[in-house]
């Protein structure tokens, strides 16, 4: 059994948590192009026995401009910083007292800390996540995918679990049950 001397010799770098966060950044004319197909594709499938010649075409064209829009994802690395180093760095970015006036709850700035937290769990500097966060094209969605990174690499880490092998997992158990070879024991009515 692991003893508690047994954690504390050990550096622990294998137990450090790592996400990447894959931020898209396509141009405006695959997402417009993507829409415009999105809309016609219906149009072109029909109960009917023949089909639109374009119907395959713009299919696959939609699955290029998909392909596209995700290669064009650049990817950040994000890597925990550890418990205390994380209330450190809220400590050096509280909230204000106005923040505080409307949210009593809030543990940090939230116009200051996040920007800091990506830049100590990353390669960044937090002068960097500003400047990116100022591009034109990173939207809410691009923000998201930082910061539940960084949240997710530091606060929330949930011991994986897969659907998949759940739902193959209960429906084996759940036919074991019912093809069991076991006679049931006899009632009080059988005698």
């Amino acid at each position: 059994m692991t003893t508690i001397d047994d954690i504390l010799a050990d550096d622990g770098a294998a137990y450090v948590r790592t996400v990447t966060a894959r931020v898209p950044r396509a141009p405006q004319e695959l997402y417009d192009e993507h829409a415009e197909l999105d809309a016609l594709l219906p149009t072109l499938v029909s109960d009917t026995i023949e089909s639109h010649p374009d119907r395959e075409p713009t299919a696959r064209r939609l699955r290029e401009i998909e392909e596209e829009i995700e290669a064009s994802a650049f990817e950040i690395e994000f890597t925990g910083i550890g418990h205390r180093a994380w209330v450190a760095l809220q400590a050096k970015y509280p909230p204000t007292s106005a923040q505080l006036k409307a949210n009593r709850q809030l543990e940090f700035n939230p116009d200051k800390f996040p920007e800091a937290a990506i830049a100590a769990s990353t390669e960044l500097t937090i002068d960097q996540v500003i400047q990116l966060t100022e591009k034109r094209w990173f939207n809410e969605k691009c923000w998201n995918e930082l910061w539940s990174a960084c949240l997710r690499v530091n606060v929330v880490d949930p011991a994986p679990k897969s659907l998949a092998a759940s739902i193959l997992l209960r429906s084996v158990e759940s036919f074991e049950r019912h093809t069991t070879t076991e006679s049931p024991a006899p009632s009080s009515s059988d005698e």
